[in-house]
């Protein structure tokens, strides 16, 4: 049976049993619902570019996302930002993530995925946690969607954020996607909701290497925002 590699969520997803590369880029919101390979070592890399109420955002140069596959279905992952601040071209670097993504169902049509990101932060704590979804509908087109909280232990921003993510593959190498993600800020004293988008695709260079690219704006919000960014598996 041929192989067809296309996005379930996120960003990039195989559904071959080989072992080739499946990224949790390159959508804004939605993660791979399959865990990393046993022993295997992936890193996520990416320049992002944003915009919004009149100003020009702190822009990551790059961002970073480390996994490692430390048992057959729980990998380990590790996540922090370059950033440039357009007021001085200031540089710094964000807070450090770390967590991890059980499989919770991992099968041909169906996977689900628990996901957890603890920010360590010396101002205040956040801890992500989300269930990642996907379903296979075709060969070659996928529906991915997520759920999530953020704590904050401060409670300044304690949210709930969603995403549905649609993929289609052309053929063995490229896939193109759209997602539609938002989240919901429930804090006492301010209640606010966005809404986004974004679309865009990648790349298979072989196995072991992707490109990808991603564009989007909000849909109640002046936000817009786009990334170019590279992956690599590294396999023992």
């Amino acid at each position: 049976m041929k192989k067809y590699f296309f996005i379930t969520f996120i960003f990039v997803c195989s559904f071959s049993f080989s072992q080739s590369i499946a990224t949790d880029r390159p959508s804004a919101q939605t993660d791979n619902s399959y865990t990393l390979y046993h022993k295997a070592f992936q890193l996520e890399s990416g320049l992002m570019y944003s915009y919004s109420n009149g100003e020009i955002n702190s822009s990551s140069i790059p961002n970073l996302l480390l996994r490692y596959g430390a048992f057959d279905k729980i990998e380990f992952r590790f996540s922090s930002d370059l950033l440039i601040s357009p007021i001085g071209n200031k540089i710094s670097i964000s807070p450090i993530q770390l967590g991890s993504k059980i499989q919770l169902i991992g099968n041909e049509s169906f996977q689900l995925a628990f996901l957890s990101m603890v920010t360590f932060d010396s101002v205040n704590q956040n801890t992500l946690t989300k269930l990642v979804g996907g379903n296979s509908i075709t060969d070659n087109f996928g529906v991915g969607y997520t759920l999530g909280h953020n704590l904050s232990k401060s409670n300044t921003n304690n949210s709930f954020n969603y995403s549905v993510f649609l993929s289609n593959s052309f053929n063995s190498k490229i896939t193109g996607f759209l997602e539609f993600y938002g989240e919901w800020n429930y804090n006492l004293l301010s209640k606010i909701s966005t809404i986004n988008f974004d679309f865009g695709g990648s790349y298979l260079l072989n196995d072991k290497m992707q490109l990808d690219a991603y564009f989007g704006k909000g849909l109640n919000n002046d936000l817009y925002f786009g990334s170019i960014g590279f992956s690599y598996l590294f396999i023992n």
